[in-house]
């Protein structure tokens, strides 16, 4: 089991419609928002359907991509434009 971190958010929205590849779901909560998913990611999600979007953020991840980047930016060549 994960652990809960506390910095988390989940959201009740209903698949509104597919167009041009991609859900547009709409949120049960005021103010209505409306978010945009690639299609591709959900196959078995229709329209009329009632989903939970829940975002997480992942601290530990974060660190690891921080420390490739950096790893990234030592290994390049600096260069000078005049």
């Amino acid at each position: 089991m994960e652990k809960d971190t506390g910095l988390n958010k989940m959201v009740l929205a209903t698949v509104d419609r597919v167009e041009d590849g991609v859900f547009v779901l709409v949120t049960h909560t005021k103010p209505v928002r409306e978010i945009i998913l690639p299609r591709e990611l959900f196959s078995d999600v229709v329209e009329g359907d009632v989903v939970r979007v829940l975002v997480e953020k992942d601290m530990e991840e974060q660190a690891d991509v921080e420390r490739e980047i950096e790893g990234i930016r030592k290994g390049m060549k600096r260069v000078k434009i005049v």
